[in-house]
């Protein structure tokens, strides 16, 4: 198995069990490689794996989320795009999302400017889009963080719930969370 085949596996692992609750025995039961086949491709052992997911995450944020909104198009239309790509990455809200799994705990320190990196991008490119429609700045920002503490707060929600219509309502409701009173 080629490396850039491993980083898919990997994600559903830190996804689903967080960053203290892999270990290499469960990398190596996922993926069906040995021991030694896992520190070939990441000798640094299990912060290489979330290092290189988190820059796989942040490709994937800048590809599906952060070009989509700078693209031209109208801020509404833009960020209803937006909205359908999420359903899709979370799966409807079944699958959880890195943050909270490599940002508490020993998993902290490593990876928080990474996710701060992919993070500020997408709030950066919401208010673009925000501002675009006729928002200031600061009242941009703050829609933009709103709109992620939303995702990520309707996938914990739906999840712990097992209710996952959370999840799509959510997501339903990010342009007009972000451009209320705009249209």
């Amino acid at each position: 198995m080629e490396k850039v085949e491993l980083i898919p596996e990997l994600l559903e692992l830190f996804r689903e069990h967080g960053y203290e609750g892999v270990s290499i025995a469960h990398v190596s039961k996922a993926t069906g490689l040995g021991k030694s086949s896992l520190y070939h491709h990441f000798p640094e052992g299990k912060e290489q794996m979330a290092k290189e997911v988190l820059e796989y995450i942040h490709s994937a944020v800048d590809q599906y989320f952060v070009l989509p909104l700078k693209a031209e198009g109208e801020p509404l239309e833009k960020l209803a795009q937006m909205a359908q790509v999420v359903e899709t990455f979370y799966d409807c809200g079944r699958k959880g999302c890195l943050v909270d799994g490599l940002t508490i705990g020993e998993a902290s320190e490593p990876f928080q400017n990474q996710v701060a990196q992919f993070l500020d991008a997408w709030i950066d490119a919401i208010a673009a889009v925000a501002v675009e429609a006729g928002l200031n700045k600061k009242l941009a920002r703050e829609r933009a963080e709103s709109a992620l503490i939303a995702i990520q707060g309707g996938l914990v929600v739906a999840r712990a719930l097992r209710n996952y219509q959370i999840f799509k309502r959510v997501v339903k409701n990010l342009p007009r969370l972000v451009l209320e009173g705009r249209y």
